[in-house]
């Protein structure tokens, strides 16, 4: 199977909701944006992609124009596999074909994740429960910190990702910057959250997963 590496730099569109696509793309360094924008210029944010990780398969399956935008959010180096070798590699491989089987269903998951969030849970919920997952899968550990009141904090502070803005949080939960901001000042000043530099700390990961199973609006 024949693998092209293409570059992006941080910023550039990879391709474009409808753009024709028959190709799937592999990240090696960097990280991709998947979202969806509409006629009103409303945006949602589907996911932050990152080396190891691959898009564009629904369309090198089902031959149609690409399902959402893919952009760069820094320097990425890509492999490209064209889709008439992913599909030959598909029919010759059970093993292959449950491989990309199990990553369908993780996305699919993972949307209908998020299209419950948005529905049913409030905003304080949808928050945590992204900060959770970003702290499960993202994070740094630094050793346990304190609260304002002087209580350590359980288990180990996690540092979560720099390049996530407040904007991003918002993108990925169906919210607007600000109301996220106010939300994380209120956490950062009840020793839930907190600070170092640039980044954000995860603190009381107990209080974030009690409040991220609260569903009323």
């Amino acid at each position: 199977m024949r693998l092209i590496e293409r570059r992006y730099d941080d910023g550039d569109t990879i391709f474009l909701r409808g753009d024709p696509g028959d190709s799937i793309l592999i990240i090696q360094s960097g990280r991709v944006a998947l979202r969806l924008i509409s006629r009103q210029g409303r945006e949602i944010l589907l996911g932050i992609l990152h080396p190891g990780e691959m898009f564009g398969e629904v369309s090198a399956l089902d031959g149609r124009g690409r399902s959402a935008d893919a952009v760069a959010l820094s320097e990425c180096r890509l492999q490209i596999v064209d889709g008439r070798d992913l599909r030959r590699m598909l029919k010759q491989s059970p093993e292959a074909c449950l491989q990309m089987m199990e990553l369908l269903t993780t996305r699919l998951r993972r949307t209908s994740d998020q299209l419950e969030g948005v529905a049913l849970l409030n905003l304080p919920a949808r928050l945590a429960r992204l900060l959770l997952t970003l702290a499960e899968t993202e994070a740094s550990q630094t050793p346990s910190g304190q609260t304002p009141s002087g209580r350590t904090t359980p288990g180990r502070t996690m540092r979560l990702p720099r390049r996530l803005s407040q904007r991003d949080l918002g993108l990925l939960i169906g919210a607007s910057r600000s109301k996220v901001n106010v939300q994380i000042n209120r956490w950062i000043g009840e020793g839930i959250l907190g600070r170092e530099g640039s980044a954000l700390m995860v603190r009381d990961r107990e209080t974030l997963a009690d409040i991220a199973e609260t569903e009323e609006f």
